[in-house]
């Protein structure tokens, strides 16, 4: 079986996500939004970072539709998407909602949450949650 080496600051992102709340880490001293890449951290000790509740809100930047299945838990055709998140953050997800023929770059998403977690949709086809 592979093994997963988690980083400190990927748990806080994943508690996040388990209870349906995308959370962005910020910079304490200036409010400023951190990446999710540990380069973002490296400057920063513990008591610097922050974590708090990120608005959804999100661009996609670029897309990709896989064809081919890989697992069952997955089923295709599967949209993955690099999303640049209101606060600043990019990360990967699932596109979820919306016909791959139908995606376009410049999209604007919101974050929802499916049975296996975070996922992205169409901002005027999001599911209407509180929480981001």
């Amino acid at each position: 079986m592979d093994q997963v080496f988690l980083h400190r600051y990927d748990n806080e992102f994943l508690a996040g996500i388990a209870a349906r709340e995308l959370r962005i880490a910020v910079d304490r001293r200036t409010g400023a939004a951190l990446g999710y890449h540990e380069r973002a951290w490296c400057a920063r000790d513990d008591a610097g970072v922050a974590w708090k509740r990120a608005s959804g809100r999100a661009v996609l930047l670029s897309y990709t539709v896989t064809r081919r299945p890989y697992s069952p838990d997955f089923p295709v055709p599967l949209v993955h998407g690099l999303v640049e998140l209101e606060e600043g953050p990019q990360l990967v997800c699932r596109i979820v909602g919306t016909a791959p023929e139908a995606v376009t770059a410049a999209m604007a998403l919101k974050a929802d949450y499916d049975d296996k977690g975070l996922v992205f949709r169409r901002a005027r086809a999001a599911a209407r949650t509180e929480q981001a």
